[in-house]
């Protein structure tokens, strides 16, 4: 099930609440613009109109020790996912950014990844999996590290179809997690 918005404060913050009140797996949260988007350390998200922000809540059935994997595995399932949505070459700077190579063979940062769960000691209830993305969104200029998918690609590009070759990738990669 998708829920879709106009605008949230954060996509991550609704579907952990979700997650908690018990939310089925793939339950997915997707908006075209966050005011208190996040990453990793509460470090702010740049969330305007234009890019694609979603979390994805997950109820894997592996041990806790096991969540450190997934970061990575999930990084590289949204640089492949970018790259065959927009033909650009993609890598990920760990442990949870993606990047693209812009003109001049420097790499930007177009993809944000912050993963989150609530476990037990042998258990875990939940996990959530954010991503945000900068497919057509303007930058401001105190971010010259990142850039849209679309200002490297050079033409607009459909969030919709990077939507979906990203959903393609995670499930791939998480998949094996779903219960």
């Amino acid at each position: 099930m998708i829920h879709r918005y106009k605008k949230l404060p954060s996509t991550q913050d609704l579907a952990r609440k979700l997650a908690e009140d018990g939310a089925p797996p793939w339950t997915i949260v997707l908006a075209r613009e966050q005011t208190k988007g996040r990453g990793r350390m509460e470090r702010r998200w740049f969330s305007g109109p234009g890019g694609l922000y979603f979390s994805i809540v997950l109820r894997p059935k592996i041990a806790p020790e096991s969540l450190a994997k997934l970061s990575p595995a999930v990084g590289e399932a949204c640089a492949r996912a970018l790259c065959r949505a927009t033909g650009l070459e993609t890598t990920v700077k760990p442990p949870n950014d993606v990047l693209a190579r812009a003109r001049g063979g420097t790499f930007k940062k177009v993809c944000g990844i912050l993963l989150e769960a609530s476990s037990g000691s042998k258990t875990v209830y939940w996990l959530v999996a954010g991503v945000g993305v900068n497919v057509s969104n303007r930058l401001p200029k105190s971010l010259p590290e990142a850039a849209s998918l679309s200002a490297l690609a050079g033409k607009r590009l459909s969030a919709s179809k990077v939507l979906a070759a990203l959903l393609d990738e995670l499930r791939n990669v998480l998949e094996p997690a779903r219960s």
